[in-house]
């Protein structure tokens, strides 16, 4: 026995074994996006980790004993239903005048013709056909998984996939269940055929033939048996967006007839064959676009009607795919080169050899990336130059390339150099708006640019303006200085700037001209020649119009925001000022209020400092939300309800709730924090609650601590706000200290961080003031705040 019989089982068992685990991984990437998907959505939902949430689905496949890509095509479909419209009846009709389309039932219940395949499955196969298909990698291929995956459960028995050729034709790309006798037959179907494939693939439409008495009746000019097997067919287009591209049938063995949820899901699976027919087509020997193009009649046809030269040119690539160079794979019949070179000369040559110049002067490489990256290049009037057998030729040519195939599509126009100038000339002149003239003395007329007639308003003329012409042009407010300037052009002065304005559909255009006069260089100076260019000025004219009026405006606001913004800050001072009765002996307080630096309106910040009938001293901090009128207002109004509140005796917890519901009841455009106090001097016990705001901070030389926060939403967020009062005992060497977060907040850090260099500050401070205390702080915590107001209230019983 040799070697190589002992081997040979050992590898063919080696090929077999890699084949099924090829299979097996097939298999799984059919089935991975789908759970991967799923997953993504469990993990948004539930604010789980992936392992967390493939546990689920694992969980949830072991309780109902069904796959987990079932479970996760299940949770996709709710989650994210196919995006299909209600596919359009079919255009054709039949012989009674009905439409050939099956009536499309509401989807409710289980469709009647498939008890085991409920309409709300539908969105979860979807999803299964989705992660197939893409694992597709012919055009085969995709049939058998659209079949295997979506359609089987339907019924369906043969698949037939198909795409529209330049010509209109029909070309079966891809088919499932259909014997390869009817396949040959049916491999190119003509344009103008009647079938429901072309019908699909032509209109748009999805047709429907529900059995083989219809199609006969419908088409009874087919013989022999029809394309796709089966008693009932139906045809729907396939798009690429708004493009279609082709069709796909279907046959069902036996009579179906589908509802609303089937026809739609049938209309949704036409989407995604659509998306994934370019990919498997793509390079593969199904392609019918890999064929040679020039071995088609019509296509030979088309490019020899062109007046251009075009040329087809093939890649020709590495191992590792990169595109080297381009060989000549088709010439029409106008193509001659620089060289006088024909089509017959040129095809099956590569670029290289035949224009060394192109790849020197690097047009090789841009052609090569439109190959590489099917990005189209063109090169509009550049000048090309080639030594072929050794002679120079050159020309200025406009050139396009475009992606073609496995490949480039070149055509090219060569232009002369004056024609050349003369368009670059004319293309600046449009794009600046500026035209050029010239008169002689002795001549009959001016000769203008065109950009100079369209200028001047003579749009239809072509030859030279007479004076007379030209200066009835300008506005009759204008032409007395364009007679002067022209008396000074020939006197000789030179040169000669004037702007005048004439006539436009939109009022007047303004523009303006530069001429100077050529003297006679023989004998006494003489005016021989005057020429000059002319520039619509009026986008600049009315930019500096628009300009100066925005200056005028801006100025005029500034005026304004500046007296509201002193109104605000005297209201707001005034507000503060009001009365607030003899305070207790032993009591000392201080209070800062500083408006943002760079705010136009004051904010809506306060404080208040009372004492109340009852011997106690109420103690409020606030900020109300936004700034301007509508925020002092706000506080105003506040300051006042709360003063007024507090002659009750209510603690701050119940003036605070009946705030809020005052607020909310009266429906205010704002909101606002409040932190609200009373402070019994007797008994150096302060009772106070808070909404929504920073917690108070409680400081004695060396130390400083915040307050534990009581219960308090913001005022006038819903009146079921709930609000609780706390205490603390003032020690004699003790500050208590409110503020507002215009304090501590600034922009790119935090409140926390804020507060933290608040403690810090008051824990440097060991003098006994408690106005430098205040004062300390706003230097340390860099007041005022550049975007906020800033308020800050200090006490301290002696």
């Amino acid at each position: 026995m040799t070697e190589d019989t002992v081997a040979r089982p050992v590898l063919e068992a080696t090929v077999d074994r890699l084949r099924a685990e090829i299979e097996g991984l097939r298999l799984a990437m059919r089935t991975r996006g789908v759970i991967e998907q799923a997953k993504g959505l469990l993990i948004a939902r539930l604010s789980c980790t992936p392992d967390e949430a493939f546990r689920h689905l694992r969980e949830e496949s072991q309780r109902t004993n069904r796959r987990v890509v079932d479970i996760a095509a299940e949770l996709l479909g709710v989650a994210a239903p196919p995006d299909a419209p209600d596919p359009a009846p079919s255009a054709s009709a039949s012989p009674g005048g009905t439409s050939a389309a099956p009536p499309l039932a509401p989807a409710v219940g289980p469709s009647p013709a498939l008890p085991e395949f409920p309409p709300q499955g539908f969105a979860a196969r979807f999803h299964l056909a989705a992660s197939a298909l893409a694992s597709a990698d012919t055009p085969d291929d995709l049939a058998r998984l659209l079949h295997e995956v979506a359609l089987a459960p339907l019924g369906v028995g043969a698949v037939v996939l198909a795409l529209l050729e330049p010509d209109g034709a029909l070309r079966i790309t891809g088919s499932h269940g259909v014997p390869a006798q009817q396949l040959s037959q049916w491999q190119r179907i003509p344009p103008r055929t009647a079938l429901p494939l072309a019908e699909a693939a032509h209109l748009g439409t999805t047709v429907w033939v529900d059995n083989r008495e219809d199609f006969a009746a419908r088409y009874p000019d087919l013989p022999g048996e029809d394309l796709i097997p089966g008693r009932t067919v139906c045809a729907l287009p396939l798009r690429t967006g708004r493009r279609l591209i082709g069709a796909m049938k279907l046959g069902w063995p036996e009579e179906y007839h589908a509802d609303r949820a089937a026809a739609r899901y049938l209309s949704a699976l036409s989407r995604l064959v659509a998306a994934e027919l370019p990919r498997v087509l793509s390079g593969g020997p199904e392609d019918f676009g890999s064929l040679e193009p020039a071995s088609e009649p019509w296509f030979r046809a088309v490019l020899d009607a062109l007046l251009d030269p075009v040329l087809i040119l093939g890649a020709i690539r590495e191992t590792s795919g990169k595109v080297t160079d381009l060989r000549v794979e088709h010439a029409n019949a106008a193509t001659v080169d620089l060289a006088g070179r024909t089509g017959e000369d040129l095809v099956g040559r590569r670029l290289t050899e035949l224009y060394p110049g192109m790849a020197a002067g690097g047009t090789l490489d841009r052609l090569l990336d439109v190959a590489a990256s099917g990005t189209p290049y063109e090169a509009e009037a550049e000048q090309f130059v080639e030594i072929v057998g050794g002679a120079l030729h050159a020309s200025a040519m406009t050139l396009h390339a475009t992606p073609f195939l496995d490949g480039v599509l070149v055509s090219w126009r060569t232009h002369d150099e004056q024609e050349r100038r003369s368009n670059q000339l004319a293309q600046a002149q449009r794009l600046a708006r500026l035209g050029t003239w010239s008169w002689s003395p002795g001549s009959d007329g001016i000769t203008c640019s065109a950009e100079t007639l369209r200028l001047l308003g003579f749009e239809d003329e072509t030859g030279p303006l007479t004076a007379q012409q030209a200066l009835a042009a300008v506005a009759p407010t204008h032409r007395s200085a364009v007679r002067a300037a022209a008396a000074e052009l020939l006197a000789g002065q030179t040169p000669v700037t004037l702007e005048f304005e004439v006539p436009a559909r939109s009022g007047y255009r303004s523009l303006r001209s530069l001429a100077e006069a050529t003297l006679s260089a023989v004998g006494p100076p003489e005016v021989v020649a005057v020429a000059g260019v002319v520039q619509d000025v009026t986008p600049w004219r009315r930019a500096e119009q628009a300009l100066s009026s925005t200056r005028d405006q801006l100025a005029e606001q500034r005026r304004r925001t500046r007296a509201e913004h002193l109104a605000f800050l005297s209201l707001q001072h005034a507000l503060m000022e009001a009365p607030t009765g003899p305070l207790p002996p032993g009591l000392e307080t201080a209070a800062r209020y500083l408006p943002a630096e760079r705010e136009s309106q004051v904010g809506g910040d306060w404080y208040d400092i009372m004492t109340v009938p009852d011997g106690t001293v109420l103690v409020v901090v606030g900020d109300v939300s936004g700034h301007g009128l509508r925020a002092a207002a706000g506080m105003a109004q506040l300051r006042h309800a709360l003063r007024g509140i507090a002659h009750d005796g209510v603690d701050p917890a119940q003036a605070l709730d009946r705030l809020n519901r005052m607020l909310c009841h009266q429906r205010v455009d704002f909101i606002a924090t409040a932190l609200c106090g009373r402070l019994d001097p007797r008994t150096r016990i302060l009772t106070w609650a808070r909404a929504g705001h920073l917690p108070p901070v409680l400081a004695r030389p060396g130390s400083a601590r915040t307050l534990d926060l009581p219960e308090g939403l913001i005022l006038g967020v819903t009146p079921r706000a709930r609000y609780r009062t706390a205490q603390v005992r003032l020690a004699p060497e003790e500050t208590l200290l409110a503020y507002t977060d215009g304090l501590v907040e600034r922009r790119g850090t935090d409140l926390g961080t804020g507060v933290g260099r608040l403690l810090d500050a008051l824990r440097e401070y060991r003098a006994t003031s408690l106005d430098g205390c205040l004062d300390h702080l706003l230097r340390r915590l860099d007041a005022p705040n550049p975007l906020d107001d800033t308020c800050v209230v200090g006490l301290r019983l002696r």
